[in-house]
C-alpha cells in the first residue's frame, strides 16, 4: 500500500485488517498486527475486536491479554468487561465472573440496559 500507492496506512486501515485476521482465525497474526500499531498501540476498538474473536474461538490466554491492553488504554469501557465476561461464560469460568464483577462494582462500572424503540405508527401501503 504504501510502497505501490503511497498511501500511509491509517487506522482505519488497521482495524479492518485486524477484524480481517480474527475472522480468519489468525489470532496470534492479529495480536502481533495491533501491538506494533503506531496508533496508541491500537485503540481500544482493534483489541475488542481480538477479544471478540478469542471468545468466538476459545483462546481464554489471548483473550485475557487482549482485554488487559484494552483496559490499559480505557479503564472505564464497561464494554471490555462485558466482552471479557461473556469469554468466561462461555467457557465456564465462573470464579472469574466474580471477580470481575467485583472489580466492576469497586470501580462503580455498570453495564447500561439497552433498550430499542419502534414506532409502529408508520405504515407502507401501496
Amino acid at each position: 500500500m504504501t510502497r505501490d500507492y503511497e498511501l500511509v496506512p491509517s487506522q482505519e486501515h488497521y482495524s479492518c485488517l485486524v477484524d480481517l485476521l480474527c475472522r480468519a482465525g489468525e489470532l496470534e497474526r492479529a495480536w502481533k498486527l495491533v501491538s506494533v500499531i503506531p496508533y496508541n498501540n491500537g485503540a481500544v476498538s482493534m483489541w475488542g475486536t481480538l477479544l471478540s474473536a478469542c471468545n468466538e474461538c476459545g483462546n481464554v490466554n489471548l483473550g485475557k491479554l487482549a482485554a488487559q491492553r484494552a483496559l490499559e488504554l480505557e479503564p472505564e469501557n464497561v464494554g471490555v468487561y462485558v466482552l471479557l465476561s461473556n469469554m468466561y461464560a462461555r467457557n465456564g469460568m465462573w470464579d472469574e465472573i466474580e471477580q470481575l464483577r467485583e472489580t466492576m462494582r469497586r470501580r462503580g462500572l455498570k453495564k447500561e440496559i439497552a433498550w430499542s424503540w419502534i414506532d409502529a405508527g408508520s405504515s407502507i401501503g401501496g
